[in-house]
């Protein structure tokens, strides 16, 4: 029996144990496969912490919040998982309406990004070519190693007294009275808590079929090159960028001595039992002309990781943090559209909060169930 059982040992669920074993509470955290597994929408190497978000304040003041977070974790733990290096948003073409907004909501919440003409680009940024545009964020966010500050959450919730569970396939919520009785896994282990937090990525779907909110997984690519000259796509040289009407973004030199590079379209529905190293010549051949295009140097690179990465979406690109409907003791978040990891450390703590108090400091309005989301290309 415990106080709280997490389904998904994603960031959001790590982190949600994290938050909880550290306030004393006695906690399950159940994962199908481990911590940042290939599958999971938290592995990788990096995620950027872009402050940006088309005028949307409210996002942006998370994102700051979130960060402070991080930095906490990195100096409690002794690491460096956030590396705080600035970000580069750029267009093609003038006057692309996202990146206005992005620049104009930044503004107006007092950051002081540098707008940089085609000039300023070719002078600070050679690595670009036929770019319009754009501005700079200097010393604000940056990127996050992503698996590693995953299996850290979850191994700092086990030192902390969490029950970290890998090999543990949830299959059902036992239900009664309109409260989960117990956890099932596919092992026919079952798990008991006060409470249960769902935080299963894009398996959400099959474990709360009947969410009035959509959870869809779509694929992403994402690619890691291996420049001729690493030296000049090393930080600081480069930041993480994003040409945003072309919808690739990517980051300096860091894992392995390669740049990553990554198609941030919502893609096709994306099985997420599917294998996600399969070779994709048709994301290798836009991947080439976005660099024939736009980042000349590395047209020619050596591909030496590609993998399809999941977006779990909602239609909106709105998160879902909610209580579920007609059980009054679980709790999800999820649908975070491939926006949602820089936040993992903030929603672990908000969902620790909305588990022991039923309440939290920040307002949730727009992440309710009850919402009526209108369908977006783009996500936030």
């Amino acid at each position: 029996m415990y106080d709280v059982v997490i389904v998904g040992a994603g960031v959001m669920g790590s982190a949600t144990a994290y938050w909880l074993s550290r306030a004393g509470k006695r906690v399950a955290l159940l994962e199908q496969f481990r911590p940042a597994h290939v599958q999971a929408s938290s592995a990788d190497e990096s995620r950027t912490i872009r402050y940006q978000y088309r005028g949307q304040a409210a996002y942006t003041r998370m994102v700051a919040g979130a960060v402070e977070l991080w930095k906490e974790f990195d100096r409690r733990s002794g690491t460096n998982y956030y590396r705080e290096t600035g970000t580069l948003t750029l267009q093609t073409r003038p006057d692309f309406e996202p990146l206005r907004d992005g620049y104009q909501g930044l503004c107006d919440l007092g950051y002081e990004p540098r707008w940089l003409k085609a000039q300023d680009i070719r002078r600070e940024f050679p690595q670009f070519a036929n770019v319009d545009s754009g501005y700079i964020m200097e010393g604000v966010g940056g990127y996050i190693a992503a698996g590693p500050a995953t299996r850290a959450l979850a191994d700092a919730a086990a030192e902390q007294g969490a029950d970290v569970c890998t090999g543990a396939e949830v299959v059902a919520l036992n239900e009664s009275g309109g409260r989960v009785t117990s956890v099932a896994t596919s092992d026919g282990r079952t798990f008991e808590g006060e409470v249960v937090v769902v935080t299963a990525g894009p398996w959400t779907a099959r474990l709360l079929p009947e969410l009035p909110v959509r959870v869809q997984p779509t694929a992403a690519r994402l690619h890691y090159l291996r420049p001729a000259d690493p030296a000049a796509y090393e930080s600081p040289r480069l930041t993480p960028f994003s040409v945003m009407d072309t919808q690739f973004y990517g980051f300096p030199v860091h894992w392995r001595g390669c740049v990553k590079v990554a198609d941030d379209m919502i893609g096709e529905p994306f099985e997420p039992d599917r294998d996600r190293e399969h070779e994709d010549p048709v994301a290798l051949a836009k991947l080439r002309d976005f660099l024939g295009r736009h980042m000349p140097g590395l047209r020619h690179a050596e591909v030496i990781y590609s993998k399809t990465c999941t977006y779990s979406m909602t239609p909106d690109s709105d998160f879902i943090i909610d209580r579920v409907p007609n059980l009054d003791n679980a709790l999800v978040a999820a649908g975070f559209s491939g926006h949602g990891f820089k936040f993992g450390i903030l929603i672990g703590q908000i969902m620790a909060d909305l588990a022991t108090r039923g309440a939290t400091q920040w307002d949730l309005g727009r992440f309710r169930l009850d919402r009526d989301p209108s369908a977006v290309s783009q996500h936030w």
